[in-house]
């Protein structure tokens, strides 16, 4: 017997519910790691956990009871209910479970990783509320959407979302399938203040360059959760790759970018000689990763049309409009995206 997909059971408990009349007081969904979970009728307020908070935020910004710490420069290219009556973090992206209680969320939303389906058992028991997982992996976004479209009776959001990467981010996924090996970009993913940490392909840090059909010259170990294994120059320095993209704690001051452009010993490497160290466009959340969410479809198209212009046909000013207006609920000008594109290569922006 074939077996149903976690969506297609989650629409069949759902209308068994609506079937059975208002008397019941909740309903029953199955999420993305198969787990059933009790849900009250309605959702009025909703606890995004960490990397989830641009899912929720997307879909329903209204009933998203946290947020992140967002720099100054990122209020304007978001909508005001972003950060409006939001609680934020005093440091990081957690909150304790005290903390969690006293938002009082009819519901919490996790991410579908290794290990997640016990935490979640664990949490719902400690505080008091269901919590649903869902997979924001590259290839899932479609079935996250219509899952959480669904539970927070948010239908047409979910379907333009939906959309979006229907019309973007599939085809960029087609081609990068044909691109063969040996002409696939080499990508160094630099992180931490000195740009000496990274992660290999198959982390879900890295999964918008596997899935752009970049090169991961990383060889190292995939650690779990925040990854970020160290390496060495001399490593690199055996890898070197033609593209350096560059993540930092402080984007805005640049740290990690100076400490490679400005170092001599970088200087080996032919990526940091012909000028390609390029810090990943970070405003309003950093578009390739931390989080990994959904601010990864935008970062894929950028990553895409840099990386392979003959071979993809992006019109990226305008995709960008496009996701700021669904993802963000912020329509921003042209001026406005080229700026946010101009930041990723600091020495070009400093003279113009």
């Amino acid at each position: 017997m074939k077996m149903l997909s976690p969506i297609l059971k989650s629409l069949i408990l759902i209308g068994a519910w609506l079937v059975s009349g208002p008397a019941l007081a909740e309903r029953q969904i199955v999420d993305m790691a198969g787990r059933t979970v009790a849900l009250p009728d309605r959702i009025h307020k909703v606890y995004a956990v960490g990397h989830c908070i641009p899912i929720v935020g997307a879909m329903a910004p209204d009933l998203l009871a946290n947020s992140y710490r967002l720099p100054e420069a990122a209020r304007p290219l978001l909508a005001p209910v972003f950060s409006e009556g939001k609680t934020t973090p005093n440091s990081g992206i957690r909150f304790s479970d005290e903390e969690v209680i006293r938002m009082a969320p009819d519901l919490v939303v996790m991410e579908a990783i290794p290990g997640a389906p016990e935490r979640a058992e664990r949490m719902q028991k400690r505080i008091g509320a269901p919590v649903v997982l869902v997979d924001q992996g590259m290839l899932h976004y479609k079935e996250a959407f219509a899952v959480l479209g669904e539970i927070l009776d948010r239908h047409e959001q979910a379907r333009v979302m939906t959309d979006f990467v229907v019309r973007h981010l599939d085809p960029i996924r087609e081609v990068a399938q044909t691109i063969p090996e040996d002409q696939r970009v080499r990508v160094y993913y630099a992180e931490g203040p000195d740009g000496l940490s990274t992660n290999p392909a198959g982390s879900s840090h890295t999964q918008v360059l596997d899935f752009v059909g970049a090169a991961n010259v990383a060889q190292v170990k995939n650690l779990p959760d925040e990854g970020m294994s160290a390496v060495s120059l001399e490593q690199i320095y055996l890898w070197q790759p033609e593209l350096i993209l560059v993540w930092t704690p402080a984007a805005d001051r640049l740290t990690t970018w100076r400490a490679i452009v400005e170092d001599p010993l970088w200087q080996k490497i032919a990526a940091v000689r012909n000028g390609q160290v390029v810090l990943i466009p970070w405003l309003p959340f950093r578009w390739m990763d931390r989080p990994p969410g959904t601010n990864r479809i935008l970062g894929a198209l950028w990553l895409a049309e840099l990386l392979y212009p003959d071979r993809y046909d992006i019109d990226l000013v305008a995709a960008t409009k496009e996701y700021f207006a669904i993802f963000y609920h912020r329509e921003i000008a042209v001026e406005d995206v080229r700026k946010l594109l101009r930041l990723t290569r600091p020495d070009e922006a400093a003279s113009t």
